[in-house]
């Protein structure tokens, strides 16, 4: 047992704790009211309401919706297994939450392991209950890696990954007591055996020595916007309205209605003290709030690299052609994390398959995702058309359009069915045209005589030959 591993897990879980379930938080718009000064926070600390602008959802979304793992596909016999491994699974569907776990936190998780039955089963993980340790001379080989959860009797349960065997521990007390390693001690069974000499976690992350979430340069600038969003909705609440006030001396009979058709009855004065007046206060300019909202989220697009028809409005009039030029830099964004997160996946794909007994090398994996860029089906025709006039074949295009193989193959496929069914009509045709002939059908023949169009659909030496025989 490796207790030693054991303390070095713990710990490390533990300090993901609380930047990771802020990250989180803010992601999900559950932000808190930040204030300069405590005097601020006195004032409002008893109001009810609550108000946020959440950008950080904008802009971890925006760049989640252009990464999409589209296909993995594996050259030879061992294709057919994994789209087994694929369907079951559902690693399309796991792979959005890996990714975006990663744009949120800077790290994803994905554990593969066979289930009960045996068969082979990759799940994504929650990165703050997983972690994965790395050797320190060499940074990209595998140590360790641990997961812990809270189990069905509200302990704390945790797991170690070697690339021989695996560990398992649980907490003596209820995981909500537990606050060392010390109070973690190993199973009934606690050790079994990995037979396929890896370990079986597999690291998605935005930076190769760093983890860095997209949110770090976003939280700080989310917190102006919220505050000022705060004070403009109490400001609205107290001094949007013209306040209206009355000096007299004189005593004003009931109170005095702000409505439609209301007449104010007010004494004079009495010609010594304060002499009657009314008059009203300006009401609260918004505008200010507004103007230092919009700038701030002008500063998350631009550090971000968000473009800013995801924050404002902008006009309808804009072509196709505009936008995708405005969405570059988020094109490039999202290219930069697809670089990053294949090489995990051709790992998972790998091992999925050589846990189920069919080994793959690895250049016959292809991990293919969407391309991030906007595309405009007419411009995307004319490149296509251009391509292959040039002397491309037009399966190399489908590739480098993104098209999957399997796509291409089955458009293949069609094409030789579809080129099939010409020859078998063709065939027909000139079945027909002899069966004619040696009926001996003079009418027909003068027929397609007098119709070259239609006499065209016959061979030339049987149409020329009952051309002459009529």
């Amino acid at each position: 047992m490796s207790l030693k591993d054991l303390q070095l897990a713990f710990k490390t879980l533990k300090a993901k704790q609380e930047p990771y379930n802020t990250l989180f938080q803010y992601y999900d718009g559950d932000q808190p009211l930040v204030y300069t000064a405590q005097r601020l926070a006195e004032i409002f600390k008893d109001l009810d309401a609550y108000f946020a602008e959440n950008w950080c959802s904008v802009v971890v979304d925006s760049e989640r919706d252009r990464i999409n793992l589209r296909e993995i596909y594996v050259n030879g016999t061992a294709n057919r297994a994994w789209k087994e491994i694929w369907e079951g699974s559902e690693i399309s569907l796991e792979s959005d939450d890996v990714h975006e776990a990663t744009l949120v936190a800077g790290e994803g998780y994905f554990i593969a392991w066979p289930d009960d039955d045996g068969v082979m089963q990759g799940y994504h993980n929650d990165p703050r209950l997983v972690h994965l340790f790395y050797e320190r001379s060499e940074p990209r080989k595998k140590k360790f890696a641990a997961k812990w959860w809270v189990d069905d009797g509200e302990r704390l349960s945790m797991t170690l990954y070697y690339a021989d065997h695996l560990e398992y521990y649980r907490s003596s007390n209820q995981a909500k007591n537990v606050t060392e390693a010390s109070s973690m001690t190993a199973t009934k069974e606690p050790v079994a055996e990995n037979p396929y000499d890896e370990v079986p976690v597999f690291h998605f992350r935005l930076g190769q020595r760093k983890v860095k979430s997209d949110l770090k340069n976003v939280i700080p600038i989310q917190n102006g916007i919220n505050k000022l969003l705060t004070d403009m909705m109490v400001t609205a609440e107290f001094g949007a309205f013209p306040q209206r006030y009355v000096i007299s001396n004189a005593t004003v009979n009931g109170k005095l209605k702000n409505a439609p058709s209301e007449i104010w009855d007010i004494p004079a004065g009495d010609g010594i003290g304060q002499q009657t007046q009314a008059g009203q206060f300006s009401a609260a300019d918004l505008e200010n709030y507004l103007k230092g909202i919009d700038n701030l989220a002008t500063a998350i697009s631009s550090i971000t690299r968000t473009p800013k028809h995801y924050f404002f409005q902008v006009g309808s009039n804009l072509s196709g052609e505009a936008l995708i030029a405005m969405e570059a830099p988020l094109n490039k964004k999202a290219s930069d994390r697809i670089e990053r997160f294949s090489p995990a996946w051709k790992q998972v794909t790998l091992f999925m398959l050589k846990a189920s007994g069919a080994e793959v090398r690895p250049e016959q994996v292809d991990v293919m995702f969407d391309k991030p860029e906007t595309v405009q089906p007419f411009t995307q025709a004319q490149t296509r058309l251009t391509n292959v006039s040039a002397g491309m074949p037009l399966t190399t295009v489908l590739r480098e359009e993104g098209k999957s193989e399997q796509f291409i193959a089955q458009m293949m496929k069609d094409k030789e069915a579809e080129e099939a069914e010409k020859q078998a009509s063709l065939s027909k045709s000139l079945l027909e045209a002899e069966r004619r002939f040696n009926a001996g059908d003079i009418a027909e023949v003068s027929n397609q005589q007098s119709n070259p169009r239609s006499r065209s659909s016959l061979p030339a030496d049987i149409a020329n030959e009952r051309v002459n025989n009529a």
